[in-house]
């Protein structure tokens, strides 16, 4: 942290630099760099990260996850139902966005134009992140160059995707005297409209993948893990957060984290040139049992300083499990999807039973986010107990 200077640089994919050159599409915090990241950085620091940020973000986080409880109940009422869990997600993730923009007194009109735009829009970003994955593996100027079909494919979600997110955030702009959401604070702060348009569009997109995948695994764990769920339904609902800490140090879904160093440093042993990108492996920290005892085994409480079962495990760094990054460019969305992911799971299992009915073994993957290799599935049904 100390060597990633006043204004830290990460490296960004190349499909996604290459598009912003060509097209001059420009975009949000995680493109920003330098004095204009520094300053909106900190504005969104204000509203998101701040201690209190909590007391105006949980309302509209909980809003769309009781519409979610409400039609998975609906669906389980007579019989068990499988759902398409990664769309799932990606739409209460969408929908939550959505939400924490508009605040407490407005929401969309609920239709059925509604719900195809956000499908729409779910399966374009769904699409980045695999299309990104496509073409690292070729000579990406070549690609663009010859409009090969894997170019065009990636090109045409982010059109979608950055597309609709504007529509979608311009939508709430002509009711920002009306609404309480971050739309409307960010306006509070003399931020023009154009520049509110590309930093909170960006926000939109970068919402869906990682916590809808993060959701996926801690269901898909929780399934293998009945006992950890009757603990659950035993305790406090803070008691999930161990869960969700659980999980994103075997799964984490951004599972690199990197700096691009600003001047010559010192790191260890080794003398780094100004400008030497530097990637730490956030999965291999996370199960190397140097840092945590058992580390291939999903063991919740020992994130719980108070449960005497912890006193086992002789290994326990922290600072090794850093799914949200670290420093000032870490996760700018971290409260809002802890919250969100809180409400979540303690909702699905308060509610509901789950069963997962893979025929074989899931395993993770790299698609620029930590992906399972197959569908996973899990049979719902209404809690019994």
């Amino acid at each position: 942290m100390n060597l990633e200077g006043k204004y830290p640089l990460h490296i960004l994919p190349e499909p996604w630099l290459l598009y912003e050159k060509l097209y001059g599409s420009k975009r949000g915090l995680f493109f920003m760099n330098g004095e204009e990241w520094l300053k909106n950085r900190r504005i969104m620091n204000k509203y998101l990260l701040k201690e209190d940020s909590e007391n105006w973000l949980i309302k509209p986080i909980k809003s769309p996850i009781e519409k979610f409880i409400s039609l998975w109940r609906s669906k389980s009422k007579t019989e068990d139902f499988v759902p398409n869990l990664e769309c799932d997600f990606y739409r209460l993730s969408t929908d939550v966005t959505i939400q924490i923009l508009l605040g407490t007194k407005e929401s969309f009109v609920q239709s059925k134009y509604y719900d195809d735009l956000l499908n729409l829009f779910s399966e374009s970003v769904k699409k980045i992140f695999k299309t990104t994955t496509k073409l690292s593996g070729y000579p990406i100027e070549l690609c663009q160059q010859f409009n090969l079909k894997v170019w065009r494919d990636f090109r045409e979600c982010v059109d979608m995707s950055t597309n609709l997110a504007r529509k979608i955030v311009k939508e709430i702009l002509n009711k920002k005297q009306e609404s309480d959401g971050l739309i409307s604070k960010l306006c509070n702060e003399n931020i023009s409209d154009e520049d509110v348009t590309k930093i909170v569009a960006d926000f939109v997109i970068a919402a869906g993948d990682t916590t809808a995948y993060t959701t996926l695994w801690i269901l898909f764990v929780l399934s293998r893990h009945p006992e950890v769920i009757r603990e659950l339904r035993s305790k406090e609902k803070k008691h999930v957060q161990f869960v969700i800490k659980e999980t994103m140090r075997l799964f984490p879904v951004a599972p690199f984290l990197t700096r691009i160093l600003t001047k010559e440093s010192i790191l260890g042993q080794y003398k780094l040139n100004a400008e030497t990108p530097v990637v730490a492996s956030i999965y291999t920290s996370g199960r190397d049992e140097q840092n945590f005892s058992e580390a291939d085994k999903f063991l919740p409480y020992r994130w719980d300083r108070y449960d005497p079962r912890k006193q086992d495990l002789a290994n326990h760094v922290p600072s090794a499990s850093l799914p949200f990054a670290m420093g000032a460019r870490s996760c700018i969305g971290k409260k809002i999807a802890l919250l969100q992911l809180t409400e979540v799971i303690h909702q699905i299992v308060e509610n509901f039973d789950l069963e997962c009915i893979n025929a074989s073994a899931v395993a993770p993957i790299m698609s620029q986010v930590l992906v399972p290799n197959k569908d996973i599935n899990l049979k719902v049904s209404r809690r019994k107990d």
